[in-house]
């Protein structure tokens, strides 16, 4: 199971390595909605430093998240609370952590973290508790979070900029 979950990272992370030449949208796909879904019901903005958005979900290459630039070193901060599912180092995500956003049906992605998260995969993990720091490992281009929102194992979701700006506004 996990072999699946890691070629599906890597074909998606290659796919972001094509530059980019046009942009592209969320396809017509209309997202479903889900409880819990902001700041109101415990969401936070994972980055609460100066920040500007890179890229976003497709950017003409399929990419599967949105890009939050800030300095590196900055905290990173758990969107939502749960459960850490995957604490793993990969090529293209360099370091990367995944936690299960209890009661949301998602997983939370963050990629290209400076070092290693100090957390243990099975532990609990608290909305706005820190889970790293902003950094440029694997496959970047600057100092960024890279973040997605999945609905069921490496599903990013096309709404996760939609979503990630309201969190902002609300943090």
């Amino acid at each position: 199971m996990r072999t699946r979950y890691i070629a599906a990272a890597i074909a998606l992370l290659l796919g972001g390595i094509v530059a980019a030449t046009a942009s592209a949208g969320g396809g017509g796909i209309t997202p479903d909605p889900e409880p819990g879904d902001d700041s109101a019901t415990g969401h936070r903005f994972p980055v609460p430093a100066k920040h500007t958005y890179g890229d976003g979900w497709g950017a003409g290459r399929g990419h599967k998240g949105q890009d939050i630039f800030a300095r590196c070193g900055k905290p990173i901060i758990a969107a939502r609370g749960g459960r850490v599912k995957y604490r793993e180092y990969q090529s293209g995500a360099g370091n990367y952590i995944v936690i299960n956003g209890k009661g949301t049906r998602r997983d939370y992605m963050y990629a290209h973290l400076k070092r290693r998260a100090p957390l243990r995969v099975g532990q609990r993990v608290s909305t706005g508790q820190r889970i790293g720091r902003v950094g440029a490992t694997g496959n970047a281009s600057g100092c960024h979070l890279h973040f997605e929102l999945w609905r069921g194992d490496w599903n990013g979701r096309p709404d996760v900029t939609r979503k990630l700006r309201r969190w902002d506004r609300k943090s």
